[in-house]
């Protein structure tokens, strides 16, 4: 198939790139021209290119007439003080628009990465949850002229996330036998979800005939506290660092437990496979083995 990715320079996007490429697909990759490109610095020599923000989309799709699917992961979570207006642009605007030329080049399907967030609940990142779900909206209005699928799910981790995420950056520090770190109470919940089952569940979804719109989650629909998962982590990596619990208040916008619900996945025959002990493993060994 031809693909248009978004986001391929993301940690999720970067490994569905080398999936695609992997299973010989031709890929048009759209980025911004500021993208870190240190994830894909070899698969980017083997697709084609676009820097949304300095081409027009209709550019893309003149050049591309036979694009058979667009994957979009690209994403903005609105945590670096921007404005609605920024999230918004990058959220629904740019998505929307590339929704449009797909129904106008009769582009056979869309598959969208969701979310779980609710935005019933007040202790969320609201522009974020908020653009998402409008943007949902608009796939429903578009699954009659196109076949789209919308993928979500609550934590995705793997190797070579961004230290700053919870994660990565608490297994970098128990790696590092830090003296100490200050969290917070840690009662969150969360399902968390290997970055292969991630992968796993696109490819299943792509293979899927359906028409109309489909909404997926992927996940175990179980959940575990974030205290839980730390404590995890300290046995795994076997480090001295030790955890002051409660030291410091939770994040605003922190919601306490989201809910995932793999059925409809598990009905096309998927089920992750990597359990969390083995996916700090994994990270472990990939990032910090002499």
């Amino acid at each position: 198939m031809k693909i248009l990715l978004t986001g391929a320079a993301g940690f999720l996007g970067s490994y569905l790139l080398k999936e695609f490429i992997k299973r010989n697909h031709k890929i048009i990759i759209i980025k911004r021209s500021s993208s870190d490109n240190f994830r894909i610095k070899k698969e980017i020599l083997k697709t084609k290119v676009y820097d949304i923000d300095k081409c027009k989309t209709a550019d893309i799709f003149s050049q591309n007439k036979d694009i058979d699917l667009i994957v979009h992961t690209a994403t903005d979570y609105g945590r670096k003080g921007g404005s609605f207006l920024d999230v918004f642009k990058t959220n629904v605007s740019m998505p929307l628009e590339l929704l449009d030329f797909a129904v106008k080049n009769k582009v056979k399907r869309f598959i969208n990465t969701g979310t779980v967030l609710p935005l019933t609940d007040d202790k969320i990142n609201r522009n974020y949850a908020i653009s998402k779900q409008q943007f949902l909206q608009c796939l429903k209005e578009y699954s009659k002229d196109i076949d789209i699928a919308n993928l979500s799910f609550d934590y995705i981790y793997g190797p070579y996330e961004n230290k700053i995420k919870f994660l990565p950056f608490l297994i970098d520090n128990c790696m590092k036998n830090v003296h100490s770190l200050s969290l917070s109470p840690c009662k969150q919940k969360r399902d968390f979800i290997y970055i292969d089952d991630v992968i796993a569940a696109y490819i299943k979804i792509i293979a899927v005939s359906d028409c109309g719109f489909k909404e997926y989650d992927a996940g175990f629909g179980k959940y575990q506290s974030l205290k839980a998962a730390v404590l995890k982590i300290k046995r795994i990596t076997k480090t001295k660092t030790q955890f002051n619990f409660g030291a410091i208040a939770y994040r605003r916008a922190e919601p306490m437990e989201t809910k995932t619900n793999p059925k409809s996945l598990s009905a096309l025959g998927w089920k992750p496979k990597v359990s969390f002990e083995d996916g700090i493993k994994e990270i472990i060994k990939l990032e910090y083995a002499k």
